[in-house]
């Protein structure tokens, strides 16, 4: 069981409805613009704060962010051959939904993306991965499945003005996401969270190999 009479499987069959949900292009309406991205930002969906980069929203109790994907966006680039993978920073034992397909975004383009929660209690860690964005997301039971559907309206909504990121960024050589990662989840965590207890211990995980 995930948390009182909901299990596992009602869930995943919550989150599978959201991600199979056809789209109506014509209500989504780009509405938040910046220097990298346009994107449409649902009703009850609120904006905490951001740059040209990132951005954090709130939806009741529960936080996410979005973030562009700046490495995903240069490897397409320049190296096509290689595929989206699972960055390994959550620990896989708390994996409780994961989906791997692709969606058409509003201007009829096809995006392959991941999408991965993560249970920790009564908390839910959720992780968006396409080749232009990513999410991470920190919800309550109740939340994680509204936020979901908010993060995958805002992905197909998403214009990313891809040359201008490859212009500014294709020279630096190395993305440090597990130090992104953290920072991210530090400012969407609660005052009283560990981000530490939501990550994969990497010690750990090499004295296992």
């Amino acid at each position: 069981m995930l948390s009182g009479c909901v299990s596992q499987n009602d869930l995943t069959k919550r989150l599978d409805a959201i991600f199979s949900e056809e789209m109506n292009a014509e209500t989504i309406r780009r509405n938040n613009y910046s220097q990298y991205i346009d994107y449409y930002l649902p009703s009850g969906t609120g904006e905490l704060e951001g740059d040209m980069l990132s951005s954090r929203f709130s939806y009741n109790e529960s936080s996410f962010v979005m973030d562009i994907n700046i490495s995903g966006i240069i490897n397409e680039r320049y190296y096509s051959d290689q595929t989206m993978k699972d960055e390994g920073f959550f620990d896989p034992s708390k994996l409780v939904y994961e989906r791997i397909s692709s969606y058409l975004d509003v201007d009829e383009k096809e995006h392959p993306y991941s999408y991965r929660v993560y249970s920790y209690g009564n908390r839910y860690l959720s992780y968006f991965q396409s080749k232009d964005l990513l999410f991470y997301g920190y919800a309550s039971l109740s939340d994680i499945a509204d936020m979901t559907s908010r993060i995958l309206l805002m992905a197909k909504s998403a214009a990313v003005r891809e040359n201008d990121v490859i212009s500014a960024y294709s020279s630096k050589t190395e993305v440090d996401y597990e130090k992104k990662q953290v920072n991210l989840f530090e400012t969407i965590m609660p005052v009283n969270g560990n981000v530490n207890d939501f990550m994969v211990d990497k010690e750990e995980a090499g004295a296992s190999q």
